[in-house]
């Protein structure tokens, strides 16, 4: 029996940064494994956010970001690309469930 996509574990497997420090792309990566399990779970094949959306992101430093989020390969809710954008700041994710 499979495990249920919630309960898979996130992998980060390559991220590209333009103008993003190492705390707050912590922060970010944090968000996008949360994101790519949520949405694992539902039929969505895409789905995009603001980090307002999230919990606690304003005392991160994470606010006033887009996450948009796409499956890699459609159909297959394992494999998810995801893009923060903020003015000049944007983070790339690679990332999988396992």
């Amino acid at each position: 029996m499979s495990k249920s996509m919630r309960f898979k574990t996130p992998v980060i497997d390559d991220v590209l940064s333009s103008n993003v420090d190492a705390m707050l792309q912590e922060r970010l990566l944090d968000l996008f494994e949360y994101a790519m399990r949520s949405v694992a779970v539902t039929l969505a094949r895409a789905a995009q956010f603001e980090t307002s959306d999230f919990a606690n992101t304003a005392v991160g430093g994470c606010d006033g970001f887009t996450l948009a989020i796409r499956q890699i390969f459609p159909g297959k809710r394992d494999a998810w690309l995801g893009v923060f954008e903020s003015g000049k700041q944007q983070l790339e994710v690679i990332g999988h469930l396992e």
